[in-house]
């Protein structure tokens, strides 16, 4: 696998980016369709080769982003990307808010940050039209 691909993201980065979108997806449940299809739309978009069963292995965990997501530009993408998957249902419940703070937390963000993200990631509007 070459080490950028069309999106500019190294496969491990779009790994992490789809692997915690599923991890975020999946943390009340089951992903509802939406959500798979925003992943799945990521993973084209990125020209990606990563097989479905790696990216809904459930074996993920915050920190796996804080080690792979290394600058600050791709964390603040991944957290907006985030915080609108988990909008995208009308729905924001409190597994859905302690999984985005435990990616906060990893990432180093502050309290300010993490609210404007989490501001502007609301205004994304992923959800189904």
């Amino acid at each position: 696998m070459a080490d950028n691909n069309d999106s500019g993201l190294r496969p491990q980065e779009v790994e992490v980016f789809a692997r915690g979108l599923w991890y975020l997806a999946t943390i009340d449940g089951e992903a509802e369709a939406r959500e798979q299809a925003l992943i799945r739309e990521f993973l084209d978009e990125a020209n990606s080769d990563l097989k479905w069963d790696e990216v809904t292995r459930g074996d993920f965990a915050p920190i796996e982003a804080a080690t792979v997501l290394e600058t600050t530009f791709l964390r603040r993408i991944f957290m907006k990307v985030a915080v609108a998957l988990v909008h995208a249902d009308g729905v924001y419940t409190d597994n859905e808010r302690n999984a985005i703070g435990e990616f906060a937390d990893v990432f180093g963000m502050s309290n300010a940050d993490f609210g404007a993200i989490e501001q502007e990631g609301k205004k994304v509007g992923l959800a189904a039209e």
